[in-house]
């Protein structure tokens, strides 16, 4: 093709181009999430992930300056260069891709493909620019071209998410919400610039509930959702509890301003220091707001819009903008001005925009309905009826009345506009309005899950996919039938602010306002004083109740408890024998009635004595006194006391007078005794009493604590015995386990009561750290001796045996041994003793337990499994042939199949449904991991059906051949042999021959059995059979031959292996093969 019919060409395609009154570029902000949905937040993954994004994206877009790609001429024209830009930000290297790019005749450069300049603490954004585009479809072709150049470089198991907040996150975070910023320019003065940012100024609100995505957090709704039939029988969608934007509701720091007076109205003479001091921002913040006039690039800047899940959304807001510009433009040419609308009704509405999308209430600004004009005439009013506008969708639709012109000019097609007809005109199964926020209630309301709703709204093939339009149909009103809509005639309305009508209705309903709120709060307070005593009634009721509760317990302590015998009247009845000489005489005289009159005194003539009760007993004996009466008048005899006394205490003749004469009384029997034997007699009391009152305390306490201590002695003999002889019985069925090497013993897959005949216990050991992780492999003995306890039949007792070798996967944690028991059609109490031996050094690691009660079943409800088999060497997709045969016909059960091997248990299938016939077949697909396939392994099926289960087992082989191939490339080559401090760059490359759910690699190097990792990469993805996919590189340096301060070796050998990681946990080294990776010998030059 000549020059001159390339020119022709593309002189062509530059004709059918639709050229945009404006220059518009758009800033998309980007979520980098996972399989489950969740954000990447700062760490090695997310650099990871990052790095080979960047990297493939550099590369593909790199590629759009050949002649050879699939670029369109006059925007290959426009590319001047494009390179790879390093810039420091926050202490951290952001790397960006930057494009050269010509329009209007001059080179700027833009970031197209980067990280947000705005860096978050907690995740990187990804922010793709587009650059200033002159068509419409110059933009739509950079929009896709982005995004294709991120997805096709993403990691398998990682996604782009395109919301303006994500549904997983529980709460808001500073700097994690993604927007898309709108840049309009090319205006030939500031004064048409600063009419296109007033009109757009008066639109915020409207444009908001138009491009709301941000309604969920913490994976759900903040309200309820409502689908209601109406009465043209379409689907109406209602959430009255939602917030719409959680992005506009709390980012309030790159959004707003968050004031009373909103954005100001910018005039003629209106400058940025202005700007800047009416938005409570200082320069450069100031720019941090929902609509920005001043940028350095000459464009206004618009920031309130989420970032769209569907590009034809994202390309009728273009559309819509552009039109708006265009319209502003036309106004002030025709020497009009764009009314001033108050910035406080302007943020009331964007209020009820963020909180209730295109249902919240829109009145309108009253203030400027003097000043007549299209503009007033297409705010204020209705477009059907006339009147003010009841919400933002009524007013939507006047606007787009309003710019049918502007849409001829821009020749917008139907399919471009459709979406903004569905939206507020509806489609013929949901009622308007629908805005991308309702749409995503209506998904979530059908499948009741945020998972499902963020899958359908995800990019398809890398580029943003076009749902809303496919899933909801066409609209009901079309794009020539726009056009055919006549407005009604405005109704005059006067300054709500300025009419007395409107001041007095707005007085009368604050007094009823009043009125219910004292009659709430009276409503309230009643019920609180109801609840109130309410409480101190149950209060005083507890109290009662506790008062009562005490007392019981009082008296019953009272009455197990004898009581207290006095120590004072027992001295006093064991003093009263030891005082009289015949201490019989006072018990036989108890009787009589004198005795009874003489109680009291005797009473108070006995504390006499108790008194002198410290006198110490006398040395020396005291001679008997005659009987006269002269021997009392002469001088009192003194009488020593013992030396332990501190003082020396005498008793006078008087005293000892008196004394006798007490005891005298007592009697009724004349005095016989003379005064000097009475004496000595009381001497001879008081010796008595003083000793006994020393040992008092002892016969008591032996009395009272003798009874007691019998009575435990007893108590825990026998407990003794008891506990002796149980331990006895049965001192074999103790569980054992070795503790060097085992940590825990547990028995899993056998429930203690059944009603079939095969069963499948597990024996699961957790190992110890121990010489038994450095195994490669561990043959044992698995061995079930089953005795029967309890049983209807004659069982006699069974040994299985099942011979295990256990892989180093298994080796490194913990271990699942199977080992398959049929009991037959014997019934009743069984137990199961489990062994564990190694069989490589011949002793018993463990030994455990289990009791379990087989019960028989009816005929009507036995099922039987009469067929399971699995093909020979079965990895990835299988399929297990079955065949049942049920009780009956019709029954509805469940079947599962579980895969058991030595590596763990896993449900391979899973179904409840309603079998028609009594014998069916199945042949079930499965999918068989790798890692637990490496050896043999078991298949175990249950059918359950009117409380009767059936059950058989299957045993598999292990593949025969590696189904993972890895190779390790490095640049330079890897040789033989090199030398210490050799660099090479290994690229890892890796080939599945099944499917898999890869988790996660790891690249280990091994010198004399010690390993060392020197790469690991998290890739959560599902691997089809036959892929292969190449890793990021790592760089790889020779070891040095040092091995201590002052000595060294003369070779090292280097050896590479791979650890893989899939969903079950790791597969075993038997699988995978490593090839075109070299043992290395590292040597020294001589």
């Amino acid at each position: 093709m000549s020059n001159s019919q390339m020119q022709k060409q593309a002189s062509s395609t530059e004709a059918r181009l639709r050229k945009l009154p404006f220059t518009h570029g758009v800033e998309i902000e980007n979520f980098i999430t996972n399989k489950q949905g969740d954000i990447l937040e700062d760490g090695k993954e997310l650099v990871a992930v990052w790095d080979q994004m960047f990297n493939g994206a550099l590369k593909f877009l790199k590629s759009l300056t050949s002649t050879t790609s699939s670029v369109p001429e006059y925007i290959r024209k426009k590319i001047k260069r494009v390179v790879r830009k390093d810039v420091e930000r926050h202490g951290k290297l952001i790397r960006y891709v930057q494009i050269h790019y010509q329009i209007n005749g001059q080179t700027i450069a833009i970031n197209v493909f980067g990280p947000d300049p705005n860096i978050s603490q907690i995740t990187w954004l990804l922010e793709l620019v587009t650059p200033p585009c002159e068509y419409l479809e110059e933009i739509d072709w950079w929009i896709n071209t982005l995004y294709l150049a991120a997805s096709s470089s993403l990691t398998r198991g990682y996604s782009i998410q395109s919301l303006g907040f994500n549904p997983r996150q529980s709460e808001y975070r500073a700097g994690v919400t993604c927007g898309e910023h709108h840049h309009l320019g090319g205006f030939k003065n500031t004064k048409e610039k600063k009419a296109v940012y007033n009109l757009i100024r008066a639109y915020i609100p409207h444009l908001m509930a138009l491009s709301n995505t941000s309604p969920f957090i913490d994976g759900k709704p903040s309200g309820r959702i409502i689908l209601k039939k109406g009465t043209d029988g379409r689907t109406l969608i209602l959430a009255p509890d939602c917030i719409r934007s959680f992005r506009l509701k709390e980012n309030s720091g790159q959004l707003g301003p968050n004031i009373p007076e909103y954005l100001p109205y910018v005039g003629t003479n209106f400058r940025r220091e202005q700007f800047s001091r009416y938005v409570r921002k200082e320069i450069p913040d100031d720019r941090y707001v929902d609509a920005f006039p001043f940028t350095l690039y000459g464009t206004i800047e618009l920031r309130f819009f989420d970032t769209q899940f569907d590009q034809r959304i994202r390309l009728m807001t273009i559309i819509l903008l552009q039109s708006i510009a265009l319209k502003a433009i036309k106004i002030v040419r025709t020497g009009g001005t764009i009314p001033e609308v108050r910035g406080n009704s302007l943020f009331e509405h964007r209020k009820r925009a963020i909180n209730f999308g295109m249902f919240a209430k829109f009145q309108g600004d009253p203030s400027i309905e003097q000043q007549g004009g299209d503009f007033v005439k297409h705010y204020n009013h209705n477009p059907e009826t006339g009147g003010p506008p009841g919400k933002i969708f009524e007013s939507l639709r006047s606007l787009v009345l309003w710019l049918k012109e502007e849409f001829l000019q821009l020749k917008v097609t139907e399919v471009e506009i459709a979406p903004l007809l569905i939206m507020l005109w509806g489609t013929n199964r949901i009622a308007p309005p629908i805005s991308p926020t309702t749409f995503m209630f209506y998904l979530y309301e059908q499948n009741n899950s945020v998972a499902k709703v963020i899958n359908s709204l995800g990019l398809i093939n890398g580029k943003p996919c076009k749902s809303f339009c496919e899933l909801l149909g066409r609209p009901t009103t079309t794009f020539q039938e726009l056009f055919m809509i006549k407005t009604a005639k405005p109704k005059t309305a006067k300054d709500s602010t300025k009419s007395l009508l409107a001041r007095k209705l707005q007085q009368d309903s604050r007094t009823r306002r009043k009125k219910v709120m004292a009659k709430e709060r009276a409503r309230l307070k009643a019920k609180q004083a109801l609840k109130t005593k309410m409480l101190r009634e149950q209060m005083r009721r507890e109290k009662e109740l506790e008062r009562k509760r005490q007392e019981r317990l009082q008296r019953l302590e009272k009455i197990k408890r004898p009581p207290p015998k006095p120590v004072q009247r027992s001295q006093v009845k064991k003093l009263k024998p030891t005082k009289i000489p015949p201490p019989k005489k006072p018990k036989k005289l108890s009787s009589s009635k004198p005795i009874t009159k003489t109680k009291i005194p005797s009473r108070s003539a006995t504390k006499k004595p108790t008194v002198k009760t410290q006198i110490k007993p006398i040395k020396k004996q005291v001679k008997k006194p005659s009987t006269k009466k002269t021997p009392q008048k002469k001088q009192p005899t003194t009488l020593k006391v013992s030396q332990s006394s501190k003082k020396k205490k005498v008793i006078t003749k008087q005293a000892i007078a008196k004394h006798s004469q007490s005891l005298r009384r007592k009697t009724t029997t004349p005095q016989t005794k003379p005064k000097a034997q009475a004496y000595a007699s009381s001497v001879s009391a008081t010796k008595r009493y003083t000793a006994r009152q020393i040992s008092l305390p002892k016969p008591v306490t032996t009395k009272r604590t003798v009874t007691p201590k019998t009575i435990k002695k007893k108590a825990t003999t026998r407990t003794a015995i008891g506990v002796v002889k149980k331990t006895a019985i049965t001192p074999e069925l103790v569980p054992f386990r070795n503790t060097k090497i085992i940590r825990n013993i547990f028995i899993m897959n056998c429930p203690t009561k059944i009603d079939y005949n095969t069963i499948l216990p597990v024996i699961k050991i957790k190992w110890k750290r121990s010489l038994i992780q450095s195994l490669k492999t561990l043959p044992v003995n698995v061995e079930a001796e089953v005795e029967a306890i309890r049983t209807r039949t004659n069982y006699k007792k069974r040994v299985f045996q099942e011979k295990i070798i256990l892989e180093r996967a298994s080796l490194l944690d913990s271990c699942f041994l199977p080992i398959p028991i049929d009991l037959g059609i014997a019934k009743g109490e069984f137990r199961i003793k489990f062994i564990v031996r190694d069989l490589q050094k011949r002793r018993i690691i463990a030994i455990d337990y289990l009791t379990i009660t087989k019960n028989g079943v009816a005929t009507d409800r036995k099922h039987t499994i009469s067929k399971l088999k699995i093909p020979p060497n079965q990895i990835g997709d299988s399929t297990i042939s079955i065949q049942i045969q049920a009780a009956k016909k019709n029954l509805r059960g469940k079947l599962a199949l579980l895969g058991v091997s030595q590596r763990g248990i896993i449900k391979l299938y899973e179904k409840k449904a309603k079998f028609q016939s009594a014998k069916f077949s199945l042949d079930i697909p499965v999918v068989i991991p790798a890692s637990i396939c490496s050896s043999n392994w078991y298949v175990f099926a249950t059918f359950s059906a009117r409380g009767a289960s059936a059950t058989a087992l299957a045993k598999a082989s292990p593949p025969l051949v590696k189904v993972i191939n890895i190779s390790l490339r490095g640049t330079p080559p890897l040789k033989l042999r090199v030398q210490p401090g050799f660099i090479s760059e290994i690229t890892p490359k890796i080939t599945f021959k099944t499917r898999c759910e890869l988790n996660e690699i790891q690249i280990y190097q091994l010198i004399r059995g010690t390993q060392k990792l020197l790469k690991k990469y998290r890739i959560r993805a599902r691997i089809r059979k036959g892929e292969s996919f190449v890793l990021e590189s790592f760089t790889w340096k020779a070891p040095s031959l040092r091995r201590s301060l002052f000595r060294k070796e003369k070779q090292k050998i280097v050896r590479f292996c791979c650890v893989i990681t899939d969903s079950i946990g790791r597969i075993n080294d038997s699988l995978i093969n490593l090839s075109e990776t070299p043992t290395i010998t590292i040597y020294q030059k001589k």
